[in-house]
């Protein structure tokens, strides 16, 4: 049960455009964003940066990556709520099932490029609080994506540090829709991995 309630999203008035712009690109009304909207003001602050490091049409990095670094770093912070989104988000967005189901496993598993295993050990690393991300994890990952990229990288990762930490303080409930989407879908949360290990 969430310590904050969401709000009805009609009685999200100054948000609501915001919101549902956010609910045509997955196909729910998230409940993070409801109840952020009892100050609307952060809500819409928040849905501008999904807008502009996610959801950019215009991004450097491929949407598929965008995603699994965003997988990465909620599961590595242990976020039940984010990490199912993202994993429902990276399906909708070109990330390939097999890579999906082994996200956790992107250090050997053979379906993982080496930019690919570059982004997501800084997202596994450098996600967490404190960053534990190396000069080596970084200049690593400066081979394979230019300066741009590396900003929009961690755009992602920081992006989702804000809300892994929004929705395991709240207690934020999971939508039906990404519940539906993640038992048909052999997701593996954060409870299902071992968080201190890859």
């Amino acid at each position: 049960m969430p310590h904050i309630p969401p709000v009805d999203l009609e009685a999200s008035e100054e948000a609501k455009a915001e919101i549902e712009w956010l609910a045509s690109a997955t196909g729910f009304v998230a409940n993070s964003m409801l109840t952020l909207s009892h100050r609307p003001e952060i809500a819409k602050a928040v849905l501008e940066l999904i807008r502009a490091v996610v959801r950019n049409p215009n991004g450097t990095v491929d949407q598929p990556l965008r995603w699994m670094v965003a997988h990465v770093t909620s599961l590595s912070n242990g976020c039940q709520y984010c990490s199912a989104h993202t994993f429902k988000n990276g399906a909708d967005n070109g990330v390939p099932q097999n890579k999906l189901e082994a996200l956790w496993e992107f250090e050997t598993n053979s379906v993982f490029s080496d930019a690919e295993r570059a982004a997501l050990r800084v997202a596994m690393t450098g996600g967490q609080c404190p960053s534990f991300a190396t000069q080596e994890d970084m200049a690593e990952l400066r081979q394979h994506f230019s300066q741009e990229q590396v900003v929009e990288i961690g755009a992602v990762i920081a992006l989702f540090g804000f809300n892994n930490r929004w929705n395991a303080l709240m207690e934020t409930d999971i939508e039906d829709s990404v519940t539906s989407f993640t038992n048909a879908n052999n997701y593996k949360g954060p409870k299902d991995v071992n968080l201190g290990k890859i």
